[in-house]
């Protein structure tokens, strides 16, 4: 049976809501009486919807932190493919609202299993990606045979990650470079 187009607009409006919310105030700030307030939608609706606060906010983390679906290019070299792929996870850190809303899935995940199913999914699919490049470049022999690539995965996505929301330093095409260098000599050597 096809929903009704009314409960899809209201639940979009009110996720909407939810994550100007997230981004403008942060998540302690993100209740049914918040979303209500700026959408007019009543909080029984929302609670219809989202029974507590917690299921409105992973609900609303799950909704920033789909990325579009980008099949990873694995043409190579090593270095252009890491190069390519960790320009858009920098791109998403620096310029989507998952750049500013990934710490507070990730405070969220240190007590709630459904925000760390979020970020668990969400790290999947990133990894599945390096994955693909790293089989690619073993298969073009790129990578030394003694190397431990599920190693060399985590360091290439994470490390992107604690830079910027742990340091709080920038991420640019310079460091960008740099890690990839570093990633790259450490599979080749």
């Amino acid at each position: 049976m096809k929903e009704d187009p009314r409960l899809i607009a209201t639940r979009e409006t009110a996720l909407e809501a939810a994550q100007n919310i997230l981004l403008e105030q942060g998540v302690l700030s993100l209740t049914h009486g918040a979303v209500s307030k700026l959408t007019g939608i009543s909080r029984s609706t929302l609670y219809r919807h989202w029974p507590d606060v917690e299921a409105l906010r992973d609900a609303t983390f799950k909704r920033v932190s789909t990325p579009p679906n980008i099949a990873p290019q694995t043409n190579g070299p090593l270095r252009a493919d890491l190069f390519w792929l960790l320009s858009i996870l920098m791109g998403a850190l620096n310029e989507t609202p998952w750049g500013r809303v990934a710490p507070q899935v990730i405070a969220a995940a240190a007590t709630d299993p459904d925000a760390r199913l979020v970020i668990t999914d969400f790290m999947k699919d990133r990894f599945a990606a390096v994955e693909a490049i790293f089989d690619a470049a073993k298969e073009r022999g790129e990578i030394a045979p003694d190397r431990a690539v599920q190693h060399l995965i985590e360091i290439a996505i994470s490390v992107p990650y604690f830079r910027k929301l742990v340091l709080d330093k920038p991420l640019n095409d310079d460091w960008l470079r740099a890690h990839v260098d570093m990633v790259a000599s450490l599979a080749e050597q």
